[in-house]
């Protein structure tokens, strides 16, 4: 069975500086003890990540349903911002912000991540972890938002290659729109991903697909045509992964070449004869 599910990172800004504002203290909420979003269905969570707020939807078996989700716990998070929250506002479409000295005095600010990442195209390596001091600068330091997809399905593929295809269906065709600024370096690298219970966590897209409805429309499908993927023909599925230039993937979506992602998109789905792209 197909699964799909995100747990997306945002912004808070301050609207009387347009300064990027910490949620430590503001909305509650941990990792592992997300706090229910009140007037929502089960699933449904908040919680403090790092200097950001992050939610969880839960999973959809229809591409949908999932994106119908999306849209259903920004607009409520929009909401508790609206109400709880004077002089400040989600920062729609940031998913790289310099965060000034003091927005980070406290010692969540300086946790970053729960488990590693791995790279899909190293088959399965772990990620070499991003060092505090990368994000530093004069005036501040960066903090990143993703919008991770998290993916289930039954096949008895690598998780390596799953999230390599991801790349394929999700990375590609996000390289117009997904422009990351210093995340691409450190955290938007292609092929990057983590192995869960019922597939994998895809890592490389931030949160640019959260904020329009269609767009993320678009990222369900295509996560679901990978899933589809994923559980049918063993053979099919390991002909396409010989014959896919992973190479050229890579540096299309690590260099964000529109003109390159969009000619290989068009060479996967034609002749490689890939459905879904």
């Amino acid at each position: 069975m197909i699964t799909l599910g995100a747990d997306p990172e945002l912004f808070l800004r301050d609207d009387r500086t347009g300064a990027a504002t910490s949620v430590v203290g503001l909305i509650g909420g941990t990792k592992g003890a997300a706090l229910p979003m009140e007037g929502l269905a089960d699933g449904y969570g908040i919680q403090e990540d790092n200097v950001m707020c992050e939610f969880n939807i839960p999973a959809a078996s229809r591409p949908k349903r999932f994106s119908r989700s999306i849209d259903t716990a920004v607009n409520w998070v929009r909401e508790l911002v609206r109400t709880t929250l004077p002089h400040h506002s989600l920062d729609v479409g940031a998913c790289s912000r310099m965060f000034a000295p003091w927005e980070l005095e406290n010692e969540q600010a300086m946790v970053f991540g729960c488990s590693p990442d791995f790279n899909a195209h190293q088959q399965g390596a772990a990620c070499h972890p991003v060092k505090p001091e990368a994000l530093v600068e004069q005036d501040g330091s960066w903090r990143f938002a993703g919008g991770h997809v998290h993916l289930g399905y039954e096949s008895e593929a690598p998780d390596f290659v799953a999230a390599a295809f991801a790349d394929v269906f999700l990375g590609l065709p996000s390289v117009s729109l997904d422009k990351q600024g210093m995340r691409r370096a450190l955290y938007g690298q292609a092929g990057r991903y983590r192995p869960t219970p019922y597939g994998i966590e895809y890592r490389v897209l931030s949160n640019f697909w959260i904020w329009d409805r269609r767009v993320a429309d678009d990222v369900a499908s295509r996560a679901y045509s990978l899933g589809q993927l994923l559980e049918g023909d063993p053979a099919e599925l390991q002909r396409m992964y010989t014959e896919i230039p992973w190479i050229d993937v890579q540096a299309a979506i690590n260099m964000e070449d529109e003109g390159k992602a969009a000619d290989l998109i068009a060479y996967l789905s034609r002749d490689l004869r890939i459905g879904g792209l």
